[in-house]
């Protein structure tokens, strides 16, 4: 009688290990989802077991924007920005000119002599220098004053900068303000003082 039992035993044992092996995949795939309405699906790569499967390599290109290092120095007279490659530098109107003129103050030579010998170990290619005033008085005047008020500022810098480099010259007069003239219908005389200035920009 306990032959019998463990006979039987055994036979159920074996019968259940041999459904098992035998259909593995029937017996614990998971369900295949039945596509809703609208819904297209895109059948994937088939692969042999133990396939090795490699993923490709995209390169991804983003622009990339300088980072500048900005100093002021005390007085606020003048800004620089140095990035790896080039440095701005951003020189108050109201130190290098009487207002609305375009006669250099003898301050203003002192410090475009500087800037010169900086030109002369650091820069190449071309120097640019723009300049700017506030919205106060004619356009017209305004361009033509920013014009030559760049010319001034190059017209040192190329004497005592040496010749290595080119100038480009522009006066963009009031259409590039970095400051409001006007706060709430009001004059603003801080944000036109940023606004008279004049730019130098170059490539180390």
């Amino acid at each position: 009688m306990f032959r019998s039992v463990s006979g039987r035993t055994a036979l159920a044992a074996t019968a259940l290990t041999l459904l098992l092996v035998s259909e593995p995949v029937a017996a614990w795939a998971a369900p295949t989802p039945t596509p809703t309405s609208g819904t297209a699906v895109v059948p994937g790569p088939t692969l042999a077991a133990g396939a090795r499967v490699d993923a490709p390599i995209i390169d991804i290109l983003a622009p990339t924007d300088d980072i500048y290092l900005r100093t002021e120095d005390l007085d606020g007279n003048s800004l620089e920005a140095e990035s790896g490659g080039r440095i701005e530098l951003i020189l108050a109107a109201d130190v290098l000119f009487a207002f609305g003129k375009a006669d250099l103050s003898p301050a203003a030579r002192t410090r475009l002599a500087e800037i010169a010998r900086r030109l002369r170990t650091e820069a190449t290619g071309t120097v640019q220098i723009f300049g700017h005033t506030d919205a106060v008085g004619d356009d017209a005047q305004n361009l033509a004053l920013s014009l030559r008020r760049a010319e001034a500022v190059r017209a040192v810098l190329s004497a005592e900068g040496g010749s290595q480099v080119t100038y480009e010259i522009k006066g963009f007069g009031e259409t590039r303000p970095v400051a409001p003239n006007t706060l709430g219908g009001k004059d603003n005389p801080k944000g036109r003082a940023s606004n008279r200035r004049v730019e130098i920009r170059f490539d180390k």
